[in-house]
């Protein structure tokens, strides 16, 4: 590492702040989440009861995140999922921005696996990661060296070997890259969840899951990961081995089909996966591959 890039990094003091700021964020947000959450477990058909869509649910729990982060940080800029970007002008990237996801992973019954989830990135890089579930109240904040659960700190868990590994990956009928994932993984890797969104990550960081496979990711969703997963010890990169990186800017385009993401617990097992699956190849060119071997 050079002397400029050491110049650039932030303290334990000043990613401590950050953390602390980012875990009252999710708090807010959590209380407005599972406020409407409960009062949609108080009727049986939802769509014909009086309550909020989670599109609209969403929108209060961003509208109140972005307020006690400006609030806190005034000069920072705030990306959020429904309301774009805050506190932004121009096409430069800015020192400080806090991407955010008030609710990821819902789905239209009562079942608790979807979360609340932040990043903040500084210079480019994300440097926290927050996952929330407000409902099982299980929260989980990465950063350099350390990912706690609850405050508790938690390190992921390697196996053996791979067909002990389990594994989280998307419902082979998501899309053509799940179907892709699924037919080279499934037979490979020990049990298969379906569909974990960002809780699977919190799980693999905590050592419950040893292996994701995620398509479609948005990048919002994708820098809250790379904190959590690296701070507990996990491997996390595209399909081809390759750093994740997404500049957060009002001029950085998104890949159309979103970023594919693998996370494992240990760099030997993430390996293997990259091996067998092949990713982002098709199977021509992995036997020409495997001749020029």
């Amino acid at each position: 590492m050079s002397n400029k890039e050491e110049t650039l990094l932030l303290n334990d003091t000043e990613l401590d702040r950050l953390a602390d700021i980012a875990s009252k964020t999710v708090d807010a947000a959590g209380e407005i989440i599972l406020k409407h959450y409960l009062a949609r477990g108080n009727v049986y058909n939802v769509s014909n009861a009086n309550v909020l869509s989670w599109t609209s649910v969403a929108a209060e729990a961003e509208k109140a995140m972005i307020s006690l982060i400006l609030n806190n940080l005034p000069s920072h800029t705030v990306y959020g999922k429904q309301t774009g970007w805050n506190n932004c002008s121009g096409p430069t990237i800015p020192e400080f921005v806090w991407v955010l996801d008030p609710v990821n992973g819902v789905t239209d019954g009562l079942l608790p696996t979807f979360g609340t989830s932040i990043a903040v990135v500084h210079n480019g890089k994300s440097v926290i990661g927050c996952i929330n579930n407000p409902v099982a109240q299980i929260k989980t904040i990465g950063r350099r060296g350390k990912t706690t659960r609850n405050g508790v700190v938690v390190r992921t868990r390697a196996c053996e070997h791979l067909e002990q590994a389990y594994t989280d990956i998307n419902d082979p009928d998501y899309n053509e890259d799940a179907k892709y994932a699924y037919n080279r993984l499934a037979y490979k890797v020990g049990e298969t969840f379906f569909n974990g969104n960002c809780i699977a990550y919190s799980e693999l960081a905590a050592g419950m899951l040893q292996v994701i496979v995620d398509s479609a990711v948005e990048p919002y969703g994708l820098l809250r990961l790379v904190p959590i997963v690296e701070g507990a010890g996990g491997i996390i990169t595209d399909w081809q081995g390759n750093q994740l990186s997404w500049q957060p800017s009002p001029a950085s385009s998104v890949p159309r089909d979103g970023f594919k993401v693998v996370a494992s617990a240990d760099l030997t097992t993430h390996q293997q996966i990259i091996f067998y699956s092949r990713f982002g190849l098709s199977p021509f060119s992995s036997l020409v591959f495997l001749i020029m071997k």
